[in-house]
């Protein structure tokens, strides 16, 4: 459980460290310089199959530090690119309960409010080991007109997967976050039409009988404007979100005063450094915290897909706070994986 590696770059280095258990550096695909971190039991056939630091890190945790990227500015000596450090599933069984249990305290728009939190809370009791990744040497080669950063041509790294995993009781947590003590659904109601403009008629726009906000997915917390505290992305249906998925989602902050806040958002332009923000998109957005930053995923469709299943991919829209609102920073379409899986 305490290995050293070598990879060159576009190939994918493994390791079992387990019984059925793996460690992968997977390819960023195309031209693109990186790995991404995974753990996976082994599957009959001798593959990895779902991921375990996922289960648990991604999008619950915030900031995963799984993605191996190219240093910005040249800082290759930086501290905070050479070390990251992880949560992960250990076992097998453990690990497909997580990934169901995750998906369905996120992504299960079918379910109530209760049933996801139960989720969750399920999630959270699941036995969860400490893992460390050091680079310890890479070898880059600069960047070029087609590529404005550098690539990784070549790294060592040094990976730890022993170290336990202590709990913080839900008073640590909240001591340690201020907003995570708070109930933020009654803001939410309140401040719907701040969260969305087009949601602020709401109260006479809903059917007799339905309240304006239906549901919330679990809320996700990260410090998003690098103020050390952390914030809440909340995301949620109202009574007209029909089956598009979610329709409105925002950014929520504790001020000085202890009160709470909405953070503005840049409205989703047109068009997005020459491309068509909206093209092959039909809603169902879904919103992350990766690596500290605020993002919205959408699936891609190709033609005739049906709205349960895009098999184009997906965009991420990756958004910085730039001190006065989360501005968009990048538009990223990700190729659907391998197999379709």
């Amino acid at each position: 459980m305490h290995f050293t590696a070598e990879v060159v770059r576009n190939e994918e280095f493994q390791k079992i460290f387990a019984p059925k258990m793996m460690f992968r550096l997977e390819p960023y695909t195309g031209g693109d310089s990186g790995w991404s971190m995974r753990i996976a039991p082994v599957s009959d056939t001798g593959g990895p199959a779902i991921d375990c630091i996922g289960a648990v890190e991604t999008p619950l945790h915030g900031d995963t530090k799984v993605e191996i990227e190219p240093p910005q500015n040249g800082a290759t000596q930086d501290p905070t690119w050479k070390h990251r450090e992880f949560e992960y599933v250990a076992t097998t069984s453990d690990c497909k309960t997580a990934w169901d249990l995750m998906n369905s305290a996120n992504y299960n728009s079918k379910m109530s409010d209760k049933e996801r939190e139960e989720a969750g809370i399920k999630l959270g009791q699941i036995p969860t080991r400490h893992g460390v990744f050091t680079i310890l040497d890479a070898h880059f080669a600069p960047a070029t007109g087609q590529n404005e950063h550098v690539t990784i041509e070549w790294l060592k790294c040094e990976v730890d997967l022993s170290g336990s995993s202590p709990r913080k009781t839900p008073a640590q947590t909240a001591k340690s976050s201020p907003i995570r003590a708070l109930d933020l659904k009654p803001f939410i109601e309140s401040h719907l039409g701040e969260l969305d403009p087009d949601l602020a008629g709401l109260q006479t726009d809903c059917g007799d009988g339905q309240k304006p906000l239906q549901s919330l997915a679990p809320v996700l917390y990260g410090d998003l404007d690098g103020d050390g505290q952390e914030e809440a992305v909340v995301e949620g249906w109202s009574c007209l979100s029909g089956n598009g998925g979610a329709d409105f989602r925002g950014v929520l902050k504790v001020n000085s005063d202890g009160r709470l806040s909405v953070l503005p958002i840049e409205s989703m332009p047109k068009k997005f450094k020459g491309r068509d923000t909206y093209a092959d998109l039909r809603g169902h957005m879904v919103v992350e915290i990766k690596d500290g930053r605020l993002c919205e995923v959408y699936g891609i469709y190709n033609g005739s897909d049906p709205n349960c299943c895009p098999e184009g991919g997906e965009r991420r829209f990756i958004y910085r706070w730039d001190g006065h609102r989360f501005a968009l920073d990048d538009m990223i379409d990700v190729p659907p994986a391998k197999g379709g899986n």
